[in-house]
């Protein structure tokens, strides 16, 4: 289901968090709240493509340095997401994106394995 409050809930909890992150706060909360808000269970394209912007947000604001505490944090759901997510951004790269999701992509197939690339691409369920 797609909750009717979502998008609002969505852009001030994660834009909050963001914000939050990317001034020196608490990265790791930005990401978990990130991730925690996808809409994979929804066909609403426009909210895929906000949190697809919303979550790319938060990864190329990580340090090289904090991205494996960032996936060591998560369960194996959450190592398909985040994967999920990698992949879209790969799809549509901005400036220098390509180079930090690569240490993203790096530091979660070495967590979930190759389980976890073969998941991603052959789930219904898309970010």
């Amino acid at each position: 289901g797609f909750p009717v409050n979502y998008n609002v809930k969505f852009l001030l909890i994660s834009l909050e968090e963001i914000d939050l992150g990317t001034g020196g706060g608490d990265m790791l909360r930005a990401f978990h709240a990130a991730l925690q808000n996808s809409p994979v269970n929804t066909k609403n394209h426009a909210a895929k493509e906000r949190a697809q912007e919303v979550v790319l947000k938060v990864l190329t604001s990580f340090r090289g340095s904090e991205i494996e505490q960032a996936v060591n944090s998560l369960d194996s759901n959450g190592i398909d997401l985040l994967m999920k997510y990698i992949y879209k951004g790969f799809e549509k790269p901005t400036e220098n994106s390509s180079a930090i999701l690569l240490q993203w992509h790096e530091k979660a197939l070495a967590v979930g394995g190759l389980g976890s690339i073969v998941r991603v691409l052959t789930a219904r369920k898309t970010v």
